[in-house]
């Protein structure tokens, strides 16, 4: 097991992190006046040049040898505790007491675990045909995925999220993608049985727990990386983004239990994922 990071004040790394992703309630994901092609009227820094998401093209990311390998902490630890929120835009993962941390992978540092939160469709499959419904927020090649999860990190020398917010690098974010399956991803199925408890915006329950290396793919070696942001409003162009080549696997059945949450205007929480965003000469690099 490698060393553990230096532990902070979890309550307060939880409640920033919440308010840096699940924003206020002046946004949403609707076509409407407070959508995506308006965040940017409320959050000037959603209309910079280095957001997220973004298509990844395959073809046009950068190098030719495999990426250094990755160092979990603690992913192999499971805590105590564990907590599910609707956050009003989400459901989101977290443990009071699971001091976990990633370094290596050409990362500039030791970043530390604070929570992990999904994105998703409205539905598996286009009515009337066998097209898959994208509701992943990254793509790959112009496709995307059933739905994308995303384990959020903030550098521990910078002491917190708030301040980590400030800097280029201040958080790695980890994408890892959804693909539909037939059967249950039994990894998930903790998280799965919790969201009953949490239909309603600004509810939080706890969870059994489980340990995080169950929901990364079987292979962490292949990924791309790239300069983004929070893909949420403030869109703090804050992040280093990693996102894995491998998926995991989530099924119909799963994915119909997400689609029972709601946003705080009563609708069924879906299609919460924000569109692609212009790459702006920005560089994707890959391993091989």
């Amino acid at each position: 097991m490698e060393g553990q990071p230096r532990r902070s004040s979890r309550m307060l790394v939880l409640l920033l992190l919440a308010a840096a992703v699940a924003g206020s309630s002046d946004w949403d994901y609707s076509q409407g006046e407070h959508g995506p092609d308006h965040w940017a009227d409320h959050y000037p820094a959603c209309g910079g040049s280095r957001q997220s998401p973004i298509n990844i093209t395959s073809k046009d990311a950068l190098g030719n040898k495999p990426w250094p390998s990755l160092r979990f902490h603690n992913y192999d630890h499971v805590p105590d505790t564990m907590t599910i929120t609707n956050n009003g835009h989400s459901v989101q993962v977290s443990s009071p007491d699971l001091v976990a941390s990633i370094s290596g992978g050409e990362l500039s540092g030791e970043y530390i675990f604070s929570q992990f939160h999904l994105h998703w469709g409205k539905a598996d499959l286009e009515e009337g045909s066998e097209h898959l419904v994208e509701g992943s927020e990254h793509l790959v090649d112009g496709q995307g995925s059933s739905s994308e999860l995303h384990l959020v990190h903030f550098k521990g020398e910078y002491g917190s999220v708030q301040e980590a917010l400030n800097h280029p690098d201040g958080l790695a974010v980890l994408g890892v993608m959804l693909q539909h399956h037939t059967q249950d991803n039994t990894n998930l199925d903790k998280v799965v049985a919790g969201l009953a408890d949490v239909t309603e915006p600004g509810s939080t329950a706890s969870i059994a727990t489980f340990a995080l290396q169950d929901v990364l793919p079987g292979n962490v070696d292949k990924f791309y990386r790239y300069d983004g942001s929070l893909t949420t409003p403030g869109c703090a162009e804050a992040v280093i983004w990693t996102v894995f080549k491998h998926p995991i696997t989530v099924s119909s059945a799963q994915l119909k239990q997400f689609r029972t949450l709601n946003f705080p205007d009563g609708e069924p929480m879906v299609d919460n994922f924000r569109p692609v965003q212009p790459l702006n000469g920005r560089k994707v690099y890959k391993g091989v």
